[in-house]
């Protein structure tokens, strides 16, 4: 199975076995996510592309009404349900995390709306205009972020391997709120936590880079 369990057992990370994993195992995956993502301009690419993956998945969802659930006279549809869930289970690993992830989804959802209503209350436009903004964002991440300031590694295979092979969407949606937390960690945020993850991360990125130079055609897993 592909995800963080086939990269920590590829390269039989000892620092796992020494730290707590999390809900989700959120702090392992964390861990090795932060080895791929080292370079500040690549870093900064996943702090402001993933409010647009998330507006393109709104986008999608936004035509689904929910009529049977209403919240202080709000109409509910697939989008504000989708948004809310995301917010529980991130405030599952971390509530100031959680909030500083999904502020700028929030700002950004009412675009919704306005889209809805320039494309004449099309679901179908809504999808292609909301899939396309999700593959764009994410391109730049892994086209542009990993393929020139990260020496060319990434784990994208892996996270969206484990997608398809667990159909647990949770996984990948974690993604984003692991550059919030370690934009806190340096900060001084939770010191032991980002001491345990930051020491996944060092066991992990030479052995991927070394990797890298006996196959540089590859990513390095």
């Amino acid at each position: 199975m592909r995800g963080y369990r086939n990269i920590a057992d590829e390269f039989q990370l000892t620092r796992l076995q020494q730290s707590p994993a999390g809900v989700f195992g959120w702090k392992h995956r964390m861990g090795i996510h932060l080895a791929f993502h080292t370079n500040p301009v690549n870093n900064l690419l996943h702090i402001v592309m993933p409010p647009f993956n998330t507006l393109g998945v709104l986008l999608c969802l936004f035509p689904i009404g929910v009529p049977a659930i209403s919240i202080g006279g709000v109409d509910m549809n697939m989008a504000l349900i989708a948004l809310l869930g995301t917010f529980l289970v991130y405030a599952l690993l971390d509530v100031l995390a959680a909030v500083l992830t999904l502020a700028p989804v929030v700002l950004l959802y009412p675009l919704c709306f306005w889209i809805y209503e320039l494309v004449g209350n099309s679901a179908v436009l809504m999808v292609v205009i909301g899939a396309s903004l999700f593959f764009a964002a994410l391109w730049i991440q892994v086209g542009i972020g990993h393929k020139f300031f990260e020496e060319g590694i990434g784990d994208e295979d892996e996270n969206i391997g484990e997608v398809y092979d667990t159909f647990n969407p949770i996984y990948f949606t974690l993604l984003p709120m692991y550059s919030i937390l370690d934009i806190l960690f340096h900060l001084g945020y939770r010191k032991k936590t980002a001491s345990e993850i930051r020491g996944v991360a060092q066991e992990l990125r030479p052995l991927v880079l070394e990797r890298k130079k006996l196959n540089p055609m590859g990513k390095g897993i």
